[in-house]
C-alpha cells in the first residue's frame, strides 16, 4: 500500500491550490482523526493511522470543484494513492452506497463532521453550521446523515 507522508499530503494540497481555508479545515480534520486513532488503540482496536492522517489531510482536495469527492479521489488516484482514494471518497453522503464501512473511512467521515472550518467542534454544532451556509440542502437527509455519524460517533469513542 502506497500512503504519502503528511509533508507530501502537504505538497499536495499546496501544489494544487488547494485555499489555504480548506487547509486549515483538512488539518482540523486530521487532529481528530488521530485522536480517535489514538484513543481507539488505547482499546486494543488497529486502525492504519497513516493512511487516516493522509485521507484526512487530502478529503477535500478538490474542494472547490463540482462533486468534489469524486474529483478529489480521481486526483489522488492519479498521483498513486487508490487506498487513500477510497478512504477519502466516503467523507460525504452524497451517493448512498459510498457510505463509511472500513474503520479508517469511518473515522475519516466522523473527524470531517468535527470539524467547523479550522476548528474542532461537536457533532451537533457542525450539522447546525452545515444547515445554515447551505440552505438548498435536503435538511431530511442532512437530518439522516447526522443520526448516522451520531451513530459512528457511539461506535468509535462509546
Amino acid at each position: 500500500m502506497n500512503i504519502p507522508s503528511r509533508q507530501q499530503c502537504l505538497q499536495i494540497l499546496n501544489n494544487n491550490k488547494t485555499p489555504s481555508n480548506v487547509i486549515g479545515h483538512s488539518k482540523a480534520v486530521c487532529k481528530v482523526a488521530e485522536d480517535v486513532v489514538e484513543k481507539l488503540a488505547e482499546k486494543g482496536i488497529k486502525a492504519n493511522k497513516e493512511l487516516v492522517i493522509a485521507a484526512a489531510l487530502l478529503h477535500d482536495v478538490e474542494r472547490l470543484k463540482p462533486n468534489h469527492v469524486i474529483a478529489g479521489a480521481k486526483l489522488v488516484t492519479d498521483l498513486g494513492y487508490p487506498e487513500v482514494a477510497e478512504v477519502m471518497s466516503k467523507h460525504t453522503f452524497n451517493i448512498l452506497e459510498n457510505r463509511p464501512k472500513t474503520i479508517e473511512e469511518k473515522i475519516v467521515f466522523y473527524a470531517d463532521k468535527r470539524a467547523k472550518h479550522d476548528k474542532i467542534v461537536s457533532v451537533d454544532e457542525r450539522y447546525k453550521d452545515l444547515k445554515e451556509r447551505y440552505s438548498l440542502l435536503d435538511f431530511a437527509a442532512l437530518d439522516s446523515e447526522l443520526e448516522f455519524t451520531k451513530n459512528i460517533e457511539k461506535e468509535l469513542l462509546g
